[in-house]
């Protein structure tokens, strides 16, 4: 399972995300080792405002793992930003009504219009997920 961090703080690095999960997901650290795989964090930039978005995935082992990682660090500080967690799904042809010609709810298109699909207006400002360590709690 993908979690997807969004208001990261910015000097936020991909082990210190690692960290922050593992400790969230268990209190036994060779537990934690086994259950969180990967984190990566991005750092992309608005077009249009020039302003700098930090965000992060992290990759468990499980769906339980993920659950349980989304209700502990669901808008919890983390260096002084409260962050928002949620489960990460990836558009592909099969899951996109846009695509498939399938019909679209009402409250999805309203969901867009509000939601941040920015298209080409945004870029990968700085990808720290070749840095990546895994370090030992």
């Amino acid at each position: 399972m993908m979690l997807f961090f969004r208001n990261i703080p910015a000097p936020t690095r991909p082990n210190e995300l690692y960290a922050f999960v593992a400790l969230a997901v268990s209190e036994d650290s060779k537990e934690q080792a086994k259950q969180v795989i990967k984190a990566d964090v991005m750092v992309i930039r608005d077009k249009r405002t020039n302003q700098l978005e930090h965000h992060g995935l992290v990759s468990v082992d499980s769906e339980e793992t993920g659950i349980r990682a989304i209700k502990n660090l669901n808008g919890l500080l983390l260096d002084g930003c409260e962050i928002l967690v949620r489960c990460y799904k990836q558009r592909d042809f099969n899951n996109d009504r846009r695509r498939n010609g399938l019909p679209v709810p009402r409250e999805f298109v309203e969901k867009r219009i509000q939601d941040r699909r920015r298209g080409n207006r945004i870029e990968i400002y700085i990808d720290f997920s070749n840095v990546f360590y895994q370090i030992d709690l």
